[in-house]
């Protein structure tokens, strides 16, 4: 890291402030908060009391909070980490109450409207509707409330997540055929580094005060507290950007690979191309985006970004009609506030007609309205052709359990029932995902041609085969 003068001016301040207290550990000591000047290179301003030891211990964390917009708004570090009452994360630290993780419950006492649209999102619930979703249909079916800390450490949601056999972590299938899914030597770290990392891990304050389910700011993280998300998915501490969340590569962290590639199908499409192209010259920070600001959409312009008209919201499925990753696509289900989240998928025509007039409002601020009206026209017609290969494909297995030529026992480990799997969850997707966001090669070959002529036509085939092996 480059050093500045005043960066060395600030170290010997440092150094004398240190040498002048009398007790290191009582950090108390120091002078109040308003009574500390500490200049950093990029900010001369800021005052905090605990810059003094984190200006040498995490300097980077110190750098990059100068030059966020919360330090000219005079938002200490004291008021994201000393700790809410009843938050178990609590800790003492040098004369403060603090917590390492602050939750959306604090980020909530700035930006409740926020935290209270991310609420009902699929991104706060999206560790429960992934991974942990056996973890808590067996927390409801005992009556006990999923989000608590008793609960998880009872049950334990991270060992259920990596053993309980389930489509939503499906090499359980074939790892319970070759006896490692109950090994108490193998760790599925995949779950850990992989599914939680982007879906959120549960965060549990062990009796010992040891915290476990971090490092981690997975988007439906599942905080000590009570409450979901981790507003830093999106937002990376310290900095807080709002340029960093309007840009497709935040949402490409998680949306990309073979089940949801939109960072992919975004790049290729005409809009990614354009931003590829000329998206530094953007303004990023502009209060309110409008056409002026930029020269096509990103992620955040069409899902959340207020953009003319239409108002911003941390809720990602405001805007959309269907649901695109179930194994038959709905309109929208109804939302938390409503429903059961987890266990109940109820669609909701009326919030799905309003989602797509919502998006229309944002496609004709650059598009006519026979334009958009006509993308989507397609798009629905995509929809309901995948609906109708889904429904012949589930059909075939349940006539092959029936006759006998795959066994139940297993949903997950024999060849028809893989290609069942991998037509609803990787090529249907890209085939419906592709179509939405107008990326040509998702939409035919890395989907319909993928779905139709790869895995139906091979699952097809070795159902023929076991039926003329059965009929022998």
């Amino acid at each position: 890291m480059k050093i500045s003068f005043q960066f060395s001016l600030l170290l010997c301040s440092i150094l004398i402030i240190l040498f002048s207290c009398s007790n290191r550990e009582g950090f108390s000591e120091l002078p109040d908060q308003e009574d500390v000047e500490v200049m950093v290179t990029y900010e001369p301003n800021l005052k905090d009391a605990c810059i003094a030891c984190h200006i040498t211990e995490t300097p980077g964390v110190v750098e990059t909070y100068a030059k966020s917009e919360h330090n000219p708004s005079k938002v200490s570090c004291r008021a994201c980490h000393v700790a809410q009452e009843g938050d178990p994360t609590a800790q003492s630290h040098n004369g403060f109450t603090i917590t390492k993780v602050p939750s959306p419950n604090y980020c909530a006492v700035c930006h409740p409207q926020e935290v209270a649209q991310n609420n009902n999102s699929k991104h706060a619930w999206t560790a429960f509707i992934g991974q942990y979703k056996p973890y808590y249909a067996e927390a409801r079916k005992l009556g006990l409330d999923p989000l608590a800390q008793e609960t998880a450490k009872l049950l334990d949601p991270e060992k259920m997540a990596k053993t309980v056999l389930s489509p939503l972590v499906p090499d359980s299938g074939i790892l319970k055929r070759i006896g490692l899914l109950d090994d108490p030597e193998y760790h599925h770290n995949n779950v850990t580094l992989g599914c939680s990392a982007c879906h959120g891990t549960f965060v549990i304050v062990e009796d010992d005060g040891s915290i476990t389910g971090l490092p981690n700011v997975g988007v439906g993280r599942v905080n000590a507290d009570g409450s979901l998300g981790s507003c830093s998915s999106c937002h990376t501490r310290h900095l807080y950007s709002k340029e960093e969340a309007r840009k497709p590569e935040t949402c490409g962290q998680c949306h990309l690979g073979p089940d949801h590639p939109q960072h992919e199908i975004y790049s290729e499409s005409k809009h990614g191309n354009i931003y590829g192209a000329v998206g530094e010259t953007w303004n990023w920070d502009a209060d309110d985006w409008g056409p002026d600001d930029i020269d096509a959409p990103t992620c955040s312009t069409c899902h959340m970004s207020q953009f003319g008209p239409v108002e911003a919201t941390h809720n990602v499925g405001d805007r959309l009609y269907w649901e695109l990753q179930p194994k038959t696509s709905v309109p929208q289900w109804k939302g938390p506030d409503e429903v059961d989240f987890v266990l109940e998928r109820v669609p909701d025509p009326e919030q799905a007609a309003s989602g797509r007039k919502e998006m229309l409002a944002v496609c004709t601020q650059c598009h006519s309205t026979n334009w958009a009206e006509g993308h989507f026209r397609e798009f629905d017609m995509v929809v309901e052709d995948y609906n109708k290969v889904w429904s012949y494909t589930d059909n075939l297995l349940m006539e092959a359990y029936e006759k006998g030529l795959v066994s139940k026992d297993n949903p997950l480990d024999e060849t028809s029932e893989i290609y069942h799997y991998l037509i609803w969850h990787h090529s249907g997707r890209r085939w419906r995902m592709g179509a939405s966001m107008m990326g040509p090669d998702y939409t035919h070959w890395n989907g319909a041609i993928d779905t139709n002529m790869r895995y139906l036509g091979l699952m097809i085939n070795d159902l023929e085969l076991r039926e003329m092996i059965k009929n022998k």
